[in-house]
């Protein structure tokens, strides 16, 4: 069962899900043996009724009526969470990528920082993770420095803790997967501070994967969203000199 003390009760695990019925009934399920405030967002799945498959059970189910996204799917939870009075929502893929005993890792680090970002570090000295993603890992790290000069070793990973009071008071346009691009941007802008930890991950081999990420798309959304980050960066030391 889930720990007890205060801080935990107001931890919510957010679980965005769009057609992978087959894999996130078991991520949810082990994810409510750590937190017991879980919610799958189902953002427009086709393959399967989501409320329908965690009928009966205790896992709160927000449905988009169609596909919107992942940035969206968080911010809706993100906007439910604060309204309940939750201090922090961790998110994890709905995949089967990430171990939900890892959530333990998670919580000492909220417990010692209510306004901090928690992010996920996987271990990529594993089998069947594609260069791809070994790329887009030091791509989006090289980006985030140049936004906010900080660096850190996994800026794509899913798996992450957001201070709900602070994060759900700004602004984000991205939609997808530049939202999470952009969250961490516009979270050290705003003064909060990025921490992270170790975790676990397990990619299947290629054809076995299961993702929404569309890779034309998507990249091209995640490009033009570090375009509109670093222009807005250069704009504010542009502005910062003349005020000198």
């Amino acid at each position: 069962m889930p720990e007890s003390d205060v801080i935990t009760d107001r931890i919510w695990c957010v679980i965005p899900v769009y057609n992978n019925c087959a894999a996130v009934k078991g991520v949810a399920d082990k994810c409510s043996l750590y937190l017991k405030n879980i919610i799958v967002v189902d953002d427009g799945s086709t393959d399967a009724d989501i409320a329908q498959v965690f009928a009966g059970t205790e896992i709160k189910v927000i449905s988009h009526g169609k596909n919107m996204g992942k940035g969206k799917a968080i911010n809706t939870a993100m906007n439910y969470i604060a309204e309940k009075g939750g201090l922090f929502m961790i998110t994890i893929d709905a995949d089967g990528q990430h171990y939900p005993k890892d959530l333990k890792k998670f919580i000492p680090l909220l417990q010692d920082d209510e306004s901090a970002i928690v992010v996920g570090c996987r271990n990529f000295n594993i089998e069947n993770v594609s260069k791809s993603s070994r790329f887009g890992r030091k791509f989006a790290s090289f980006w985030l420095r140049i936004e906010t000069g900080i660096t850190i070793n996994d800026c794509q990973s899913g798996f992450r803790a957001y201070p709900v009071r602070f994060i759900s008071k700004m602004k984000f346009y991205g939609s997808h997967y530049d939202f999470e691009a952009e969250i961490l941007a516009r979270a050290v802008w705003a003064g909060l501070k990025i921490k992270t930890v170790d975790i676990d991950v397990w990619y299947p081999k290629p054809h076995e994967r299961v993702s929404a990420f569309k890779p034309v798309t998507d990249n091209v959304r995640i490009s033009l969203m570090h375009t509109r980050l670093v222009g807005r960066r250069l704009l504010q030391l542009i502005l910062f000199k003349k005020e000198m």
